[in-house]
């Protein structure tokens, strides 16, 4: 069924942009927690920019494999982000001077998950950006430089079984 699919999408007659175009915005919602409407978002996200629905359904299904991947990549590209930032920003008064309090432990906790959310956020912003842009332009690359080069491969791996 794969092969097929995969066979179909290349012998598209209407262009390696719409199929680029299919292939990222099925991706695009996989960086974010939808809770099991990523399928249905990646459809409708397709349908609006007129991208091809097979490929976006191929790399939704592929970005519910990678899903656990993807998670902790959010996580370390925010985490990186935030450092870069902090390092950006300009200490007004280093003097200040800290209140003790006994549920500190608590305050710390609490700061930690929030820093950890804004963490995956970002990292999900930055990444689903970056990568549908780059993503756009390799896999048009590919369609249009090895497209009959890559139908061939497939055709001739299902005859040597």
């Amino acid at each position: 069924m794969l092969k097929y699919k995969l066979i179909q999408l290349l012998r598209i007659r209407t262009g390696a942009q719409q199929v680029a175009l299919g292939f990222v915005t099925g991706f695009f919602p996989c960086w974010f927690p939808t809770f099991g409407a990523g399928a249905a978002l990646s459809i409708g996200i397709t349908k609006l920019i007129k991208g091809n629905i097979v490929a976006s359904i191929i790399s939704a299904a592929l970005g519910s494999i990678l899903w656990p991947v993807l998670f902790l990549m959010n996580f370390k590209v925010g985490k990186i982000w935030r450092a870069w930032a902090d390092t950006q920003t300009i200490v007004a008064d280093s003097n200040i001077d800290i209140v003790e309090v006994e549920y500190i432990e608590t305050i710390d906790s609490i700061n930690e998950w929030s820093t950890m959310g804004i963490d995956f956020l970002v990292g999900s912003i930055i990444n689903s950006l970056l990568f549908t842009i780059l993503g756009y332009f390799i896999i048009r690359f590919i369609l249009d430089h090895y497209r009959h080069s890559l139908l061939r491969l497939i055709r001739n791996k299902g005859k040597s079984f």
